[in-house]
């Protein structure tokens, strides 16, 4: 009776572990997207960040989210795009994408983190390194856990002088951009739940 029972205490804290293990969840491409918006003395431009990924680590509690483990964020600063190629070309020239081909965040600390009934918010602090320039930022965050898909969405204003960037122009300096820009995510993750049941 007594190695029942401690065999049943043994399951239920394997259970348990596993409950609140920490997670790595798989970034879905496809369904993710990073925007940057800024003004210029002509109207606003919008550019598109195409390669990019994200490794996440979280600890997970059915479908709340318990702690935030690890965010490793890389894109390459080639890949940052517009409909207009000369306004993505000053874009390239401003970001120096041959001397620095990575833009990158890493996780430092999270603050008020909220989850219930699948639906979260959250800050996030850590170090952006952008054409050689490391600072750290804090931004916000929502999302929610449905379906074993979970999201991220966000957005954070920067000044591209802090990072020693200057603003692109265009048309021998008739249409000059603002030295500020915010970038907007949408970021999809495959949970835990869906990458057992896909293998």
């Amino acid at each position: 009776m007594i190695k029942k029972i401690t065999s049943g205490l043994f399951c239920l804290s394997i259970l348990s572990a596993t409950i609140f293990a920490q997670q790595n969840l798989s970034l879905i491409p496809a369904s993710s997207t990073m925007m940057i918006q800024g003004t210029s003395s002509m109207h606003d431009w919008e550019e598109k960040v195409e390669k990019f990924d994200v490794n996440l680590s979280l600890k997970l509690k059915d479908k709340e989210i318990t702690g935030i483990d690890k965010v490793n964020f890389v894109c390459k600063s080639a890949s940052i795009s517009s409909d207009n190629s000369i306004m993505t070309n000053k874009t390239h020239d401003a970001l120096q994408v041959e001397k620095y081909p990575d833009i990158t965040f890493k996780l430092v600390s999270v603050d008020k983190l909220s989850s219930q009934d699948g639906t979260f918010s959250g800050t996030v602090s850590g170090d952006i390194s952008l054409a050689g320039v490391t600072k750290r930022i804090t931004l916000s965050f929502t999302g929610n856990n449905v379906n074993n898909r979970i999201t991220f969405k966000g957005s954070k204003t920067l000044n591209m002088n802090e990072y020693k960037i200057k603003p692109p122009t265009a048309m021998l300096g008739t249409l000059k951009t603002g030295e500020q820009v915010t970038i907007t995510f949408n970021l999809q993750f495959q949970g835990a739940l869906a990458m057992k049941n896909d293998n």
